[in-house]
């Protein structure tokens, strides 16, 4: 399984960072919604099985730790102290996050590193990692977090 090197070409693509564990990743910033910094949640937390709920805007919406659905995030460090609430077809929901750093831009002229399909399945699942950049000397996994993974 090989990755292959793209350059951007015309467009710009703006990319959320945000670490879990000691990985950084990136997320589409077109599907992202909002964050929430040191949301109140219930000190005793849901049921088993059921995701915590936060109000954004407004509406209930449910979060779930990143270390669910994230394969291969490194130790955790037990501090999820964001939440990051992304677009999907069914309605937002929300990932509970170490950190968001900052919105980068990917360029043209700037290396993006495209992973091959996942050759054990017939579909690409949108949980793994599309992409890898590297900003600040770090690489960064570009992710597309797809509803269907998380429920």
């Amino acid at each position: 399984m090989r990755s292959h090197v793209v350059r951007m070409k015309d467009s710009v693509l703006e990319v959320l960072l945000f670490s879990v564990g000691s990985v950084r990743y990136g997320v589409p910033l077109s599907r992202v919604l909002g964050l929430v910094q040191e949301p109140e949640l219930d000190p005793l937390g849901p049921p088993p099985g059921t995701p915590q709920v936060v109000v954004f805007e407004g509406r209930h919406v449910p979060v779930l730790p990143a270390h669910d659905f994230l394969y291969d995030i490194g130790p955790r460090n037990g501090h999820a102290r964001e939440i990051i609430v992304l677009d999907d077809v069914s309605g937002p929901f929300g990932i509970f996050v170490d950190a968001t750093h900052s919105v980068v831009e990917i360029a043209a002229g700037d290396e993006l590193y495209m992973m091959p399909p996942d050759e054990t399945s017939e579909e690409r699942s949108p949980r793994a990692a599309w992409g890898v950049f590297t900003f600040a000397e770090r690489p960064v996994m570009l992710l597309d977090l797809a509803r269907t993974t998380v429920h």
